[in-house]
């Protein structure tokens, strides 16, 4: 008889004593999905369901931090490209899906979600987008294809992006944009009910989630799933119980959740308490990228950076301070990525300051 499990340590005895008969590895974004086929004993099915036994491996997050003193005034485009190369080389590989870029974002039209609200002083800096277009377009992307936006056009202004909306370079405005604007529908996940940005539904094939890593006020946590409340239209509705379960529920709306293919948490400045403005009194230098396809374990890894900074500056957990991050287990629990940490693989490099690649530590 052939039957099914999950992947559970007290299975794995029985899945050992069973006869195996065919085996697959698939890599999908989270990470590796095994699929083993068996066959076995009649007192072994009733804890099985199903004809396969699917065996999930980690999801992959890699962590690439620049040492130097340039980490601690802004990272320059060459900075943040010898740190993409390196962090994507090596996270695309992990997945199996060779060393370009483009593996990952189908489609002609590639968008890049900013965070924009604290302004020029800790937004999703400019030289990073910047030097991800630059990837893409030594990728084959044309430079009108490349779309970096917000929810609104006067957040990337005061961000110091320049909007552009024209059929020339790369394309640069907000929600707001006479091209944009929201659906016409609502959208439904759980409990968010929201119209999503056209930049999402019928603008880009693929997107690329570029927060900064940030302490919140509410949420306890800002990083690419509550970055996505600037991709729908009412984001005010959805901030009770310190955002849980709407960060999660928001993600998981399509088409948010298919054409979010990739997470890039900008880590260079860490605005540590008193978030999601900026706060000079509350910052530290942690110099890093967190890159992700699985937007869950990204911010995942981005909490535990968090929480240790926080700690070296004796401030509380963000469970003590009254703002846990609730929403991840939820986000877990839905099927949008992995927050069991257990279950994440970390990968961290180090550049040094004359660019020399090596292993790194993340903390």
């Amino acid at each position: 008889m052939e039957t099914s499990c999950a992947h559970d340590e007290k299975q794995e005895k029985k899945i050992e004593n069973s006869k195996k008969k065919n085996f697959l590895s698939i890599f999908y974004p989270q990470g590796r999905i095994r699929i083993f086929t068996y066959t076995v004993k009649q007192k072994s099915v009733d804890s099985f369901r199903g004809n396969r036994c699917i065996i999930l491996s980690m999801s992959q997050v890699t962590i690439i931090r620049k040492t130097g003193a340039s980490a601690e005034k802004g990272l320059s485009k060459d900075d943040y490209i010898v740190m993409l190369n390196a962090g994507l080389e090596r996270h695309l590989k992990a997945l199996s899906l060779g060393n370009r870029l483009r593996n990952l974002l189908p489609g002609r039209v590639i968008g890049m979600k900013t965070n924009c609200l604290a302004g020029k002083l800790n937004s999703t800096p400019i030289a990073l987008t910047e030097a991800i277009g630059d990837l893409l377009v030594t990728e084959g992307i044309d430079e009108n294809n490349l779309v970096i936006w917000e929810r609104q056009s006067w957040e990337l202004e005061k961000a110091g992006y320049k909007l552009n909306a024209s059929s020339f370079g790369r394309r640069c405005f907000g929600t707001d944009s006479s091209i944009a604007g929201y659906s016409r529908d609502f959208y439904n996940s759980g409990k968010a009910n929201s119209l999503i940005t056209r930049i999402m539904t019928d603008i880009v094939d693929s997107n690329i989630n570029l927060p900064v890593l940030k302490d919140h006020s509410i949420a306890g946590l800002s990083g690419g799933l509550k970055n996505m409340f600037g991709a729908i239209n009412n984001p005010n509705k959805y901030h009770a119980d310190n955002c849980n379960p709407y960060a999660a529920h928001v993600s998981s709306l399509e088409p948010i959740r298919s054409k979010n293919k990739l997470t890039i948490i900008d880590a260079v400045k860490v605005q540590y308490n008193m978030g999601p403005g900026y706060d000079s009194r509350y910052l530290d230098f942690y110099g890093g990228l967190i890159i992700s396809s699985d937007p869950v374990a990204a911010d995942r890894i981005g909490l535990e950076i968090l929480e240790h900074i926080r700690g070296r500056h004796n401030q509380p957990t963000l469970e003590v301070a009254g703002r846990p991050v609730k929403y991840l287990k939820e986000a877990e629990e839905i099927g949008l990525g992995t927050a069991d940490p257990k279950r994440i693989a970390v990968d961290v490099i180090q550049i040094n300051s004359n660019g020399r690649v090596g292993k790194g530590e993340m903390f």
